[in-house]
């Protein structure tokens, strides 16, 4: 890993703990393999968080005609906690469990990410629904 991918993962990280914040669930940075946040959500669930970033949209094979954000996950298929997927350039995350990721390589559409994904997301993932 070189070190763009580092500070690109870091700033993912720090950019999910703030949005996090904004809903009422108090994260931890941790350096833990397999883990990156520790989090208590507002019903005082313990969650296990991996996050995945990307900075922009790529071209990620020759034949695609629209650029997509690829997230890396190389072992979340048996991960039993959420992982956050960060478009640093349009500053959205998405949440899912590790359970639903079924492949190693996820690559999604830009207008995939947006303000009400983003909450619809949380709310179901970190079970926030009142």
């Amino acid at each position: 890993m070189n070190n763009n991918n580092i500070e690109t993962g870091r700033v993912g990280e720090l950019f999910a703990q703030s949005v996090l914040e904004r809903y009422g669930i108090r994260t931890v940075h941790v350096d833990i393999k397999g883990d990156d946040l520790w989090c208590k959500t507002p019903r005082d669930v313990f969650v296990k968080v991996q996050v995945k970033s990307a900075s922009k949209p790529v071209l990620y094979a020759k034949h695609y005609t629209k650029p997509k954000y690829v997230f890396c996950l190389h072992n979340v298929s048996n991960y039993n906690g959420i992982v956050l997927l960060v478009a640093l350039d349009k500053q959205f995350l998405l949440a899912k469990k590790g359970a639903e990721i079924k492949t190693r390589n996820v690559k999604l559409k830009p207008e995939t990410f947006s303000a009400k994904a983003q909450e619809d997301s949380i709310v179901e993932r970190f079970d926030l629904a009142v």
